[in-house]
């Protein structure tokens, strides 16, 4: 595959919306006004609700060897937390395991503890807690069915079309079996393919999947089957095999699927359904067709209904004329030696088109109203046989009402051909793409709008799913709808760097997208299953400590030096958000590797980071000095790298790998700042082979040494003078860290303006002029195909939490407890209010400013906590539900000056008000 655009990065809401109605629990913000005395009231004991095993709420196929448990908790009682919990796993009508009382905060991340899980099981779960009046609660009841080990499968890998040689082939597979009469208790589909499938039971499209991955490496999925299968009758399981060969976010592999569909009776009888060579195969309708860019590996997609074999899924259809698929053998049979459960899962849901119009040339096109990562969709009523249709779909309107196949393309070919059969039929593309415009140049018949979908997907979000926002600001609104919106659609079977273009996981994409994905949705999984794949990413290519910058892909080792120092962030801000320490602690080793790497490229003789420039600086259009040896940026990010190293040992208890990292990043800390600095305290790019420094000083160096701390305080006002003096000088893959520098410079107001200012290229200019997803470079070039649908630019939205909600989430502690919210009012006049996800469930916030106070309604579930502050020249003028403060039931003052007071909280409602001058 051509390499040429890949080598550019070297230089270079969906269900969520502003002014929602913002609630926790079952309690909403208008509802948090309740008087101190009820809301302090005792008695109302802790209830469990929402118990979920591995993030999710009764999932299919979870890994029987990796089981962890959670749980929301819920009460109307301040201060209202967990003192012990139990749990109890039952399965076959006994108790498998009793954790017994376990004296402890932690509802989430409880790892699994008992006897060896069968798989293909079905257990319940049974959750009781102790709260702080000692009282213990009812139980809450969840459930999960365990996926297989090596040793459950009986199925064998096929190769679906072994003999054909095109690297972008469709095959139908198809198994039968007549099940016995007993009603159907239980029934799950365990699949695993290379590279993906769509599943299909008697007749019914089911389900889609897994993740791309290296064959050794290999997911599978579970899908509960139960409904779609029928006792005492033949039935079909069926695929649309897809083989792609490699590509952006797809490594080298073969042609594979495994598949096995246990189904359980009321009598108790068991039968499987597994792959083997009595199987049946039939090539797809998709003709041979080019690459639709030089970047992704995806291919135009040509598709002759002619050649459609209708009612292959279904029980009456005669396959004699199908052949059989060639057998590779059973589970670990090369190259399918490693098989993972997979957690993720793809949700497709379809969209009807916001307004459709003919142009005079007599082409429909149908606007969907954003961009969404989609497959288009086309009921035609009256097809003709060998009628040829033409489509493509777009991000722009030529002048004349067409969508561009010139503009905002991505470089890449984004049209379709579909081959009609007689009668009515539906074209329904394989692969997903970004567009919000969909156009047939001549459908041959009437097309209306409910002829018309876009099958939009991304990753399965977790329930209740999205935060809430909305300000004062109407633009700060509409950038908060343009970031979560983004970061939905860039999560699907891993992080991608753009639907349309390249569907790589490069690690700084999908590190910016993990955050958003966190903060706006609450979800784990997908940077659970990232920071994994990347982990491995080193143990596969480099045993010097590197992480890949994409993986997994089809092009091998590949190194961005800022991605590998970006890994140990995206690890502690995976912690912080989530607790999760087993993961962290599985991770812990990859990170020490990492470090040593870091201390290998570093010169003894000046303590800089040497030598690691390429593909380190962001786009040239804005200056940085590309000829450094010794590259500021490098250095910044790698004083952050060894502090988060140093963070995560101590976690796990390793005393020597703090201590050695923390030695590491002081002494890069002052060789940062005592030889890359001007004497007015500003960064420069870098250091010249020959000593000299560099005479250009980016935005980029000098916010990103406020946004990790690695200006002195004295260095701070200054540098955040010259950062803000610049607007927005930075690609979108560093926007959240311009902002979280504004921060740190104490400088939310130019925080505010970065993000709304219309004027100059940046999300508001995305807004303003009808862009519905955030972009690669704030000024697209189609000559180089730069993406109108990029995710590294939506992780403004953690910044917006943080800072214009003033709501971020302190470091869980080791022990694994409820959430500490950190609660700082957002810049002066702004009025905000939303809701944050936590593992202790959703918290609400509300500021406002009224008749010379600051107002702050506030929520906190169970179990959970807040450090709030409130600023303030008389603090002993500030109340809680019209208390002075130091009265209020369940306060906690920590300090109080003459310009402010600081709380500390445990969950309930709460709401406070501070005179403000």
């Amino acid at each position: 595959m051509p390499g040429e655009r890949l080598d550019r990065r070297t230089f270079l809401g969906h269900g969520v919306r502003a002014g929602a109605v913002l609630g926790f629990g079952h309690v909403t913000l208008a509802e948090l006004g309740a008087s101190s005395a009820a809301a302090a009231r005792h008695g109302d004991p802790v209830a469990v609700e929402r118990v979920t095993v591995n993030g999710v709420v009764a999932p299919i196929g979870v890994d029987p060897d990796d089981v962890s448990f959670a749980w929301l908790l819920r009460s109307g009682r301040r201060g209202a937390h967990q003192r012990a919990y139990r749990i109890e796993v039952l399965g076959g009508g006994t108790t498998v395991w009793d954790s017994g009382p376990v004296a402890s905060a932690r509802q989430a991340f409880v790892a699994y503890a008992g006897p060896t899980l069968a798989g293909d099981t079905a257990y319940a779960v049974r959750v009781t807690v102790d709260d702080d009046q000692g009282i213990t609660s009812g139980p809450a009841i969840g459930a999960f069915v365990t996926g297989l080990r090596p040793a459950d499968w009986t199925g064998a890998w096929l190769q679906p079309a072994p003999s054909d040689p095109d690297p972008d082939r469709h095959t139908y597979v198809r198994g039968t079996t007549r099940l016995g009469s007993s009603p159907i208790v239980r029934a799950t589909a365990y699949v695993a393919a290379a590279h993906k499938y769509e599943l299909f039971v008697n007749g019914a499209s089911v389900a889609s999947g897994p993740s791309f991955c290296y064959p050794d490496e290999q997911y599978y999925e579970a899908t509960d089957v139960t409904s779609y299968l029928r006792a005492g009758s033949d039935n079909v399981v069926g695929f649309l095999h897809h083989w792609y060969g490699p590509g952006q976010g797809r490594p080298a592999s073969a042609p594979g699927l495994l598949v096995q569909v246990a189904v359980h009776h009321r009598d108790g009888s068991r039968e499987v359904l597994a792959s083997d060579g009595s199987w049946r195969e039939h090539p797809g309708e998709w003709l041979p067709a080019p690459y639709r860019n030089s970047d992704g590996g995806d291919y135009v997609e040509v598709i002759d209904g002619r050649a459609t074999p209708l009612g292959w899924s279904s029980a009456g259809y005669d396959d004699r004329g199908w052949t059989s698929p060639a057998v590779l053998g059973p589970v670990g049979t090369s190259p399918f030696t490693g098989l993972y459960a997979q957690r993720t899962r793809i949700v497709e849901e379809p969209l009807g088109p916001v307004r459709v119009h003919r142009l005079a040339d007599g082409a429909v096109v149908a606007d969907f109203g954003k961009v969404y990562a989609a497959r288009p969709t086309v009921d035609f009523r009256a097809g003709l046989p060998g009628r040829t249709v033409t489509m493509h779909v777009g991000y722009e309107l030529d002048p004349d009402g067409h969508v561009s196949t010139t503009h905002g393309t991505q470089g890449s070919d984004l049209s379709f051909t579909y081959i009609q059969r007689a009668g009515a039929q539906t074209f329904l593309p394989y692969t997903f793409l970004g567009f919000r415009y969909l156009q047939i140049d001549d459908p041959g018949e009437p097309i209306s709008a409910g002829q018309l979908r876009a099958v939009t997907r991304h990753s399965a979000m977790p329930e209740p799913t999205a935060a809430a926002f909305t300000t004062s600001n109407a633009m700060l609104n509409a950038v908060w709808g343009l970031t979560t919106h983004s970061a939905l659609f860039t999560s699907h079977e891993q992080f991608v760097d753009t639907p349309t273009r390249e569907k790589g996981q490069f690690l700084w994409d999908a590190s910016q997208e993990s955050q958003g994905i966190m903060r706006a949705f609450g979800d784990q999984n997908q940077s659970w299953q990232a920071l994994r794949d990347f982990a491995r990413s080193q143990r596969r290519y480099w045993p010097d400590g590197r992480v890949n910058c994409v993986y997994p892909n089809g092009d091998g080792a590949r190194d961005i030096p800022t991605f590998t120092e970006m890994y140990p962030e995206w690890v502690w801000r995976y912690w912080t958000n989530t607790g999760d320490l087993d993961t962290v602690t599985a991770l812990h080793p990859t990170l020490i590797n990492l470090a040593g790497y870091l201390a290998g490229s570093t010169d003894p003789a000046t303590g800089l980071i040497t030598g690691l420039t390429v593909g380190s600086n962001g786009d040239p259009v804005y200056g940085y000095d590309q000829n450094v040896t010794v590259d500021t940026t490098v250095n910044v990010l790698g004083v952050n790298a060894y502090r988060r190293v140093a963070q995560v040992a101590a976690l796990v208890g390793d005393i020597a790998g703090q201590a050695s990292a923390t030695s590491k990043a002081d002494a890069l800390l002052a060789a940062v700042n005592g030889q890359l600095v001007r004497t007015d305290g500003i960064y420069v790019d870098g250091r010249h082979a020959d000593g000299s420094l560099s005479p250009h000083a980016s935005q980029l160096a000098n916010a990103l040494a406020l946004a990790l701390e690695v200006a002195p305080p004295a260095n701070v006002a200054p540098v955040g003078a010259y950062v803000a003096s610049l607007g927005i000088d930075v690609s979108p893959q560093y926007g959240l860290l311009l902002l979280r520098g504004l921060h740190a410079a104490g400088l939310d107001h130019d925080l505010v303006a970065t993000l709304t200012n219309r004027r100059i290229p940046g999300w508001a200019h995305i807004v303003a002029v009808g862009g519905t997803f955030t972009w690669e470079t704030w000024v697209p070039n189609d000559v180089i195909g730069d993406s109108m649908s990029h995710g590294w630019g939506s992780s403004a939205l953690v910044a917006m939490q943080e800072v214009l909600l003033g709501a971020s989430l302190g470091d869980p502690p080791t022990e694994g407890g409820g959430a500490l919210l950190v609660l700082t009012p957002p810049p002066s006049g702004l009025a905000a209010s939303g809701t944050v996800p936590t593992v202790s469930g959703p918290a609400a916030v509300a500021w406002r400013r009224s008749s010379g106070h600051l107002e702050l309604t506030l929520g906190l579930p169970a179990n959970a906590g807040a450090r709030v502050q409130l600023p303030t020249s008389r603090p002993a003028a500030a109340t809680e539900g019209g208390v002075p403060i130091g009265r209020a039931p369940g306060v906690t003052v920590l300090s109080s000056t003459n310009t402010g007071v600081t709380v500390l909280l445990g969950s309930g409602a709460y709401r406070f008000a501070a005179p403000f001058s």
